[in-house]
C-alpha cells in the first residue's frame, strides 16, 4: 500500500489556543497512526506580547484512506469546530 501525507498549515493568533492546539492535536495525530516527519513552528513575540503562531506539518500515514479518515473523523472535526478553527486549518493529502 502507498503511504500518504498530510501537508498541513495553521495560523492561530491566540497564544493560549495555539499552545492548546499543539498540546492536543499533535499527540492525537500519533494516536490515529500519523507520523510527524516535518514540523515548522513560527511564533511572533517580544518581551511584552505573544500572539500565537503558525504551525506547518508534514504527517505520514499508511495510506490515503487512513489520512482522510483521520482528518474527517468526528473527533478532529468537532475539535476544530468547537474552537472556531474550521476555516484556519488547511490540508492536502498526497
Amino acid at each position: 500500500m502507498t503511504k500518504s501525507y498530510w501537508l498541513k498549515k495553521i495560523s492561530i493568533a491566540n497564544a493560549d489556543l495555539f499552545l492548546e492546539y499543539i498540546r492536543t492535536v499533535l499527540p492525537w495525530i500519533k494516536s490515529v497512526g500519523g507520523k510527524i516527519v516535518r514540523k515548522d513552528i513560527v511564533q511572533e513575540s517580544n518581551s511584552s506580547k505573544w500572539d500565537g503562531g503558525q504551525l506547518g506539518l508534514v504527517i505520514e500515514f499508511e495510506s490515503k484512506i487512513a489520512a482522510k479518515k483521520a482528518f474527517y473523523s468526528g473527533v478532529f472535526q468537532n475539535y476544530l469546530y468547537s474552537r472556531n478553527l474550521m476555516e484556519l486549518v488547511t490540508i492536502i493529502t498526497i
